[in-house]
């Protein structure tokens, strides 16, 4: 079977979806988890005194932000879940994209220490996943001055890429892509940007879709599902249409 990459973030980190995974990984399926925590760190960053700006859905990172990321992404926030998932009877390791190293990066302009994966080396979790481990992967790459935040959505992309992997799961809080209230029920990667230029995908919804559109390019079923929902990943796997696809083989 071929892998399959799960993100989640926000809400999605204690939702209910995540306890699908006990059924997907005894199916067969090795699976790897990027997560978000921008929340937590924004927490974290306030307590600090340290301001907290965005562009385009993307924190801007500099030297200071940067060394609480990891602190909050590949400490509390990756442990957290890692032990999560053992208490659902999941063997879980947490790294972060910075170890093996997985995930290398180069600078993004204009974001000072955030980082566009260039490169996965897929060694560490292919032998997490031979041990009988599910990898918890927080979102930070390596780059020229040492760790770099990246998008939790866009590591998820370029991890799936990477590893081959059949499914991407992007998971939210919300049911999916949504149109006058409604979920879209599909839509082709070429697709995602239009949504993007013309305002109807804003914020964190922003990211989702350019990964998505970076994955399904690159041959990977691309779904982004309401993490909160149980069910919802057996669902998806099982080919039910649940939240919104974004695919190549998508027809209008």
């Amino acid at each position: 079977m071929k892998p399959v990459v799960v993100k989640v973030g926000g809400g999605a980190i204690s939702g209910s979806a995540l306890e699908d995974l006990r059924d997907v990984t005894s199916g067969g399926w090795p699976v790897a988890l990027v997560h978000g925590g921008g929340a937590q760190l924004t927490q974290m960053l306030a307590a600090l005194e340290i301001p907290t700006r965005f562009r385009e859905g993307m924190r801007v990172t500099d030297e200071r932000t940067v060394e609480v990321a990891e602190m909050v992404f590949a400490g509390r926030v990756n442990k957290e879940l890692a032990r999560g998932l053992q208490e659902l009877g999941i063997p879980a390791v947490g790294i972060s994209g910075t170890d093996g190293p997985t995930l290398l990066v180069r600078p993004v302009e204009a974001l000072g220490r955030v980082g566009e994966v260039e490169r996965v080396e897929p060694q560490l979790v292919r032998t997490l996943w031979s041990g009988g481990f599910v990898p918890v992967v927080a979102p930070l790459g390596l780059g020229p001055e040492g760790a770099y935040n990246v998008n939790g959505d866009a590591a998820a992309a370029a991890l799936a890429t990477g590893l081959e992997a059949g499914h991407l799961f992007l998971l939210t809080d919300v049911d999916g892509l949504l149109r006058d209230g409604e979920v879209v029920p599909g839509i082709t990667p070429e697709d995602c940007e239009h949504y993007v230029r013309n305002g109807l995908a804003v914020k964190g919804m922003i990211p989702k879709l350019r990964a998505a559109r970076a994955a399904a390019q690159r041959g990977v079923q691309v779904r982004i599902l309401n993490g909160n929902r149980p069910g919802a990943l057996k669902r998806a796997l099982a080919g039910e249409q649940v939240g919104t696809l974004v695919s190549e083989r998508v027809v209008a």
